[in-house]
């Protein structure tokens, strides 16, 4: 019993004095705490002394990083270089295995214009790396911090030794050559990688493309394409090499030289079109609409029919042409009759059907609005429609399509109806938007100014690029252009006069475009006055006139929101009618360098590049 009572005193004496030491330490990381955030406060307000005096009583009791980088700065505010550099060495022997503080004395050294010292402090923490990928990256971002670039550079290079893989740390290494400045590097580098490595392709078109966005002066971009070009003549087996240098053409916009590439690479290494096909469908996203047929013709025309790729190659196709011929300002008889038995042999060929659908919306439109026949153009829309198999997008469009026909032949009631109607069923979609900006812009036809401006403001926000540019035009034209007064007499003519084009009624839509020039001296209408009256002058055939008008745009109002439209429309007269190419590259180089944020400079480069 008295050996339990004396085992018991003796715990409760122990627990006692474990708990005043446990008490002390939590006071005492307390006051350390305090003391702390008072030496930040005199680091703050320049107080350097005080700081030092708090902050070296602090190392004294214990070591912390953040108590040693507050002295290391207070130091070097106050000029203290020795205690600085006895501090540091201080902090490299309690924690021999931190390399950080051996890359703080080098650059300390360095600081004190003492590059050898600074070197050798450096190397060993280098020579001396563990073989451990987050070590090693953790080493290298602190040269990189510090600028010290071709220290970060040794040290992935070690890295890549120690883990034994030549092609570790590429895009780390490149963002780094990036910044020397070194293009070459850059492109060894991934060359290496894609002849080791070729399943990375993707990913590395990826990472330069991320660099090129960097490259304002293009110097990576020119050396990689040539050397590129040197590699692939000399290896024209390797695969990799030779798509990547057709990705290179791409991007630049030489669709010639890519499609050759393209040709090459289908014949080399593959035995389906797969490569053709991207190229065809890449150069009709960019509007390089003769290539892409080309590449698209390429396909069809094979003696081995490629089941996969050779009825989308017909189908696109002929959505190209469609879209070609839309692309141009005027066409011939001879060219719309072309088109129409193109798209009657392809529908021959395949049938009416869901996967002529798109063909069949396109088609009813050139027989509603280049061959006058509505009804026509309608009826196969409705035919559309009534596909069980279709989409409730692709017959929304055709909805659209339909309401367009019924609003060009002036049946504003059911046009509207149904634009409410495909509105409503796919508010959250693109299609949606559209028939909501089409029904806007029927309101502005018939005047409804106040009523379509909400709309359009509403569209600006449209998650669809075109939408919200095209409802963005609408709404600066009404915002710049409705009167103080409220009569919109100019904007209800023009309103009349664009409505009257949409008809292809010309010389009604002039009638009214002439009206507002008469009635007034100035009115903040008159670039679009302008730019109506070329676009009417341009389907008269006057192309004379309509050169005049546009040049009058650039001239008198060559900030307005119509100058880009007008310089675009004039390096096409001049491309497409006046077969001036040397001016239509002019006037394509003018949108470059005059309206870089003009939905033309896309063409404009590709215009240029080819």
């Amino acid at each position: 019993m008295k050996k339990f009572f004396v085992y018991i005193v003796c715990l409760f004496v122990g627990l006692v004095a474990f708990s005043q030491v446990k008490d002390k330490a939590t006071k005492n990381a307390q006051d350390s705490k305090l003391d702390y955030e008072l030496a930040k406060q005199y680091l703050g307000q320049e107080q350097y002394q005080e700081a030092i005096s708090i902050l070296e009583g602090l190392l004294n009791k214990s070591f912390s990083d953040a108590y040693y980088r507050s002295l290391c700065q207070a130091y070097e505010a106050m000029g203290e270089d020795s205690k600085k550099e006895k501090l540091i060495k201080k902090a490299i022997k309690q924690n021999p295995k931190q390399s950080n503080y051996t890359l703080d004395l080098g650059v300390f050294y360095l600081n004190q214009s003492d590059s050898n010292k600074a070197d050798k402090q450096f190397l060993k923490v280098i020579n001396n790396l563990p073989s451990n990928n987050s070590d090693i990256v953790r080493v290298a971002n602190y040269f990189n911090n510090q600028r010290l670039y071709d220290y970060s550079v040794k040290t992935f290079q070690k890295g890549r030794e120690l883990l034994h893989n030549s092609t570790l740390y590429t895009y780390e290494l490149s963002y780094i050559y990036l910044q020397q400045g070194r293009t070459q590097d850059i492109v060894e580098e991934y060359i290496i990688l894609l002849e080791k490595e070729p399943k990375l392709l993707n990913q590395v078109q990826v990472n330069v493309n991320n660099l090129l966005e960097r490259d304002k002066n293009e110097e990576l971009f020119n050396f990689l394409q040539s050397t590129l070009l040197e590699k692939v003549r000399q290896d024209p087996k390797n695969e990799q090499l030779s798509r990547m240098y057709l990705w290179t053409l791409e991007k630049q916009g030489a669709y010639s030289m890519a499609f050759n590439q393209a040709k090459a690479i289908d014949k080399r290494f593959e035995n389906n079109s797969s490569t053709l096909f991207s190229f065809a469908n890449n150069a009709m996203n960019n509007q390089a609409y003769n290539y892409a047929l080309q590449a698209f013709d390429y396909i069809v025309n094979k003696k081995d029919k490629d089941i996969l790729y050779y009825e989308k190659s017909v189908v696109l196709r002929m959505q190209c042409r469609y879209l070609l011929y839309k692309s141009k300002q005027t066409h011939s008889k001879k060219e719309s009759q072309t088109l129409q038995e193109q798209y009657n042999e392809v529908f021959l060929l395949l049938g009416k059907n869901a996967t002529t659908a798109k063909l069949m919306q396109d088609y009813a439109k050139i027989l509603a609005y280049d061959f006058n026949q509505a009804q026509e153009g309608v009826d196969l829309l409705d035919s559309v429609i009534n596909m069980q198999a279709l989409s409730s997008k692709q017959r929304a469009l055709a909805k659209i399509d339909r309401a367009d026909i019924y609003l060009a032949q002036g049946d504003i009631w059911e046009a509207s109806l149904t634009y409410s109607q495909v509105s409503k069923e796919l508010k959250h979609e693109n299609e949606g938007s559209l028939a909501k900006y089409k029904n806007a812009l029927l309101s502005f036809y018939t005047g409804e100014f106040e009523w379509a401006l909400s709309q359009f403001e509403t569209l600006s926000a449209s998650t669809s690029k075109l939408i919200a540019n095209d409802a963005m035009q609408y709404q600066l034209l009404l915002t710049e252009n409705l009167d103080e007064d409220s009569s919109y007499n100019a904007l209800s003519y023009y309103a009349k006069a664009d409505f009257f084009l949409f008809q292809d009624k010309l010389d009604s839509a002039m009638h009214y475009l002439n009206i507002i020039e008469t009635a007034y001296l100035y009115h903040p209408i008159f670039d679009e006055v302008l730019l109506k009256k070329a676009e009417i002058a341009i389907r008269q055939e006057n192309y004379t006139l309509a050169d005049s008008l546009y040049k009058q745009v650039l001239l008198k109002y060559p900030d307005d929101i119509c100058a880009d439209d007008a310089c675009f429309a004039l390096a096409q007269l001049y491309e497409e009618v006046f077969n001036d190419k040397a001016t239509a590259e002019e006037y394509y180089k003018k949108i470059i360098l005059d309206y870089p944020s003009s939905l033309y400079v896309s063409q404009a480069r590709n215009k240029i590049n080819n």
